[in-house]
């Protein structure tokens, strides 16, 4: 197994946060983001269009449909990052697992074996481009606010990729990076000097 190769040359370091503290750290860092995509929205459109998108017959219905919608986009989304990382990995598709993180009903792929940190960092790019940023773009051209409400909770679960992402731009190239087992954020394989 290639994760074993690792251990004699590199040194692993685990990076782990509970599900509270990565959601305050979410929180810290959408927030910011939801208010101004917010304000770019309203800065397009006006607040007549919130309150006709909120006030009218078809409102429940419109909520089933994007609900649907949002989990096929971030399904979609999922299996791009799959693609990506099965591209990179030794073992291809077989190396990638699909499953759901207990603590906040989020879908997620993993990897079982380790791969460089900067062809991680490119697949967790591609998925908080194709589910966070792109649901809000196509809200923004189609103008209307259950659109963007959507696109935000679209982002909400790109929330700890974009943790990640953010987390991996200290490690030294080279290293290697496995992911997501529980509480764990990720493992880092760094070699031994």
């Amino acid at each position: 197994m290639f994760k074993d190769k690792l251990k004699d040359r590199y040194a692993a370091a685990d990076k782990s946060m509970t599900v509270k503290k990565s959601n305050v750290f979410m929180l810290a860092l959408l927030l910011p983001l939801y208010i101004a995509c917010v304000a770019v929205y309203l800065f397009n459109y006006d607040y007549a269009n919130i309150f006709t998108t909120i006030f009218k017959s078809t409102f429940l219905l419109e909520i089933v449909i994007l609900a649907v919608g949002v989990f096929v986009f971030l399904g979609a989304a999922l299996l791009a990052k799959a693609v990506i990382l099965s591209v990179f990995a030794e073992g291809g598709f077989d190396s990638v697992k699909f499953k759901i993180i207990k603590e906040s009903q989020k879908p997620y792929c993993c990897l079982t074996e380790p791969i460089k940190v900067r062809q991680y960092q490119f697949a967790l790019a591609v998925y908080i481009l194709a589910a966070g940023f792109a649901p809000y773009l196509i809200s923004l051209l189609i103008g209307d606010f259950i659109f963007v409400l959507a696109s935000l909770v679209c982002v909400y679960f790109a929330g700890a990729d974009i943790l990640m992402l953010f987390g991996l731009f200290k490690t030294k190239r080279g290293s290697y990076v496995t992911d997501f087992d529980g509480l764990l954020l990720y493992t880092i394989y760094e070699e031994i000097k």
